[in-house]
């Protein structure tokens, strides 16, 4: 027989489903939103494949991280922003505690893709709370396109500090209208306006207002929003290398609300962090954290990156020479932040390198 008459025949073996993989993507999908199981994706390639829509986790991030205030109690989350079997009202502030800490930890969970649910997120607010309000056609028309504020957020309030301190990136007036139809009429002007809408585009917040009200006790919708009470855990992929300018925004849009330590007094988590950008001579996220505020698990009020005396001595022991920019920072940034002991220390330290 020749060498032609024996080619080998390969057979191939189709490749084997569970009975899981086996469902339509439609059933898979109402199962992973049934179950919010965010370990469902991982478990195969084609599981995975069928849960990776952005759809899906638009909604996933409306259900974790929308206002729980008392303006979306009634005709916010309609069936076309939240569909069934997702119920916001329906979910008990521990498992929204646990939600977000395991969404934010996603991969997927970046900031170019929250800004965009925040988009999302204030037109809907404008959509279902504006209804009653009229506006100047001009401010109508700035309302209905506000991608280019979204996208250039130079000037607007970024809370460094931990909180909101202006009264929006963008106020406009607005009447109230019983026939609910704007004319050229209107005024554009805050004289006489019955209501101020409040955006402020960093936070993905806004806020209806009479003209004279407290801003910051009005009723605020924002997205992400945390509870006082069980806020979510900022996650670990914001807080190592490599370090960025996206990083450090997306944890400035997440301090005000999302935790950083357990316990505002131990520390531990930064503490770590502090350490390793010490060891590693990385100077300019460490020089970053120290201007910036966090709040913790157990004290809902921000403060400023952690700095201990332990952490001071570390910059002496592991010093380079003259001008130690880590020492420098110190000095500058956290002056009023560290013991009278330690500031000498690092003075002195500064002094002597420098003669």
């Amino acid at each position: 027989m020749g060498q032609s008459d024996t080619k080998r025949t390969i057979t191939t073996i189709p490749p084997s489903f569970s009975r899981l993989e086996s469902l339509p993507v439609e059933i898979l999908q109402s199962i992973f939103l049934h179950s919010l199981e965010l370990n469902l994706p991982r478990a195969s390639p084609s599981i995975s494949r069928a849960l990776s829509s952005n759809l899906l986790h638009t909604w996933l991030i409306r259900l974790a991280f929308s206002s729980a205030n008392p303006g979306s109690a009634e005709g916010f989350f309609t069936p076309e922003f939240l569909p069934y079997p997702l119920d916001f009202w329906g979910l008990a502030w521990e498992q929204r505690q646990v939600l977000q800490t395991k969404l934010l930890a996603c991969r997927w969970c970046t900031l170019p893709f929250l800004r965009q649910c925040q988009r999302d997120y204030v037109a809907h607010v404008i959509k279902r709370k504006c209804a009653d309000l009229v506006f100047h056609p001009d401010n109508r028309a700035l309302l209905s396109n506000l991608d280019s504020r979204f996208t250039d957020l130079n000037g607007a309030d970024r809370a460094i500090d931990g909180g909101r301190r202006g009264k929006g990136d963008l106020i406009i007036p607005a009447h109230l209208d019983s026939n609910k139809k704007a004319t050229n009429n209107t005024s554009s002007s805050s004289r006489n306006a019955d209501r101020k809408l409040a955006i402020w585009f960093h936070f993905g917040a806004v806020q209806i207002r009479k003209p004279h009200e407290v801003y910051y006790e009005n009723d605020l919708f924002r997205l992400p929003c945390s509870f006082v009470v069980a806020p979510g855990r900022i996650p670990d992929k914001l807080l190592r290398a490599p370090w960025s300018e996206a990083q450090f925004e997306f944890l400035q849009l997440l301090s005000p609300d999302f935790y950083l330590d357990e316990d505002q007094v131990d520390a531990e988590r930064s503490a770590d962090i502090t350490y390793w950008l010490i060891r590693k001579r990385q100077i300019e996220p460490f020089r970053r954290l120290l201007s910036m505020s966090f709040r913790s698990a157990n004290c809902r009020v921000p403060a400023r990156w952690p700095l201990s005396k332990e952490l001071c001595a570390l910059v002496r022991r592991c010093s380079t020479g003259a001008g130690d920019p880590f020492a420098l920072a110190i000095l500058d940034e956290r002056w009023d932040d560290i013991s009278a002991e330690a500031r000498q220390d690092l003075l002195r330290l500064v002094e002597a390198e420098a003669s």
